[in-house]
């Protein structure tokens, strides 16, 4: 584990941003209510493991590239619920019966899932790693971005509108902080508190880049996302 003296926001912040997501087309939020998970949350048993395993198994027949993290929002009742991006529903109360399903018809078949409870999954919604277990820079940094991210919300009016999730590890620790926005899938890394006012009045409210933050975005090749940057900085 790293030195508890280098994770916080003031260490060495110096690898290029552009290009660090790992390619992804579809993103799977399962609801735990809680923000503390082993390192590992595939190890961890239960629905959460039952359905990593079941999109490894079947992971050349998807339709899109999936990625799967735990949350601390909680589910709406008995179950899991499920949230999936950039497709905007949330399903409720899935059980292990319930994984064959969603595999076939919405991973496979690239369709909600009509037999399986679901709604549409409204307004903007930002996710912040808080990983402890698997790395503290994120368990250091995510947290207090996440009380930050909420304090904003609420000063502007937008707390309503804007749902703020802790989740388990996203990729690219030596980053943190890492948020992710949706519906667009853009990354951000490197984020400090004093980012957090930016992000919500230049991205969220005003629906443009923070460019020197940025890491990639989903559905975006590395090189594609070095490329779009560029773009955008010309």
């Amino acid at each position: 584990m790293l030195e508890i003296a280098n994770v916080g926001f003031d260490r060495p912040k110096t690898a290029p941003l552009p290009g660090t997501v790992s390619f992804y087309q579809r993103h799977l939020l399962i609801c735990t209510g809680q923000a503390e998970w082993p390192s590992h949350i595939a190890a961890d048993g239960g629905f959460i493991q039952a359905l990593s395993q079941a999109v490894a198994g079947r992971a050349s027949e998807l339709a899109l590239e999936v990625k799967l993290n735990a949350c601390d929002e909680p589910s709406s009742g008995p179950g899991y619920d499920l949230m999936v991006f950039p497709d905007g529903i949330r399903y409720t109360g899935l059980t292990e019966a319930d994984i064959p399903v969603l595999i076939e018809e919405h991973l496979i078949g690239n369709r909600p899932a009509v037999q399986l409870r679901h709604i549409p999954l409204q307004g903007q919604h930002i996710l912040i790693c808080v990983h402890m277990n698997r790395d503290p820079r994120c368990g250091v940094c995510g947290p207090a971005l996440a009380d930050l991210f909420l304090q904003h919300l609420a000063e502007r009016g937008l707390d309503g509108q804007v749902a703020v999730h802790r989740t388990s590890h996203l990729g690219g620790h030596e980053y943190a902080g890492n948020v992710v926005l949706y519906p667009g899938g853009d990354w951000y890394g490197y984020v400090t508190p004093a980012d957090v006012p930016r992000i919500i009045e230049q991205h969220i409210r005003g629906g443009k880049i923070v460019v020197g933050r940025w890491r990639g975005r989903i559905g975006l090749t590395r090189e594609e996302q070095v490329q779009a940057l560029a773009g955008w900085e010309t």
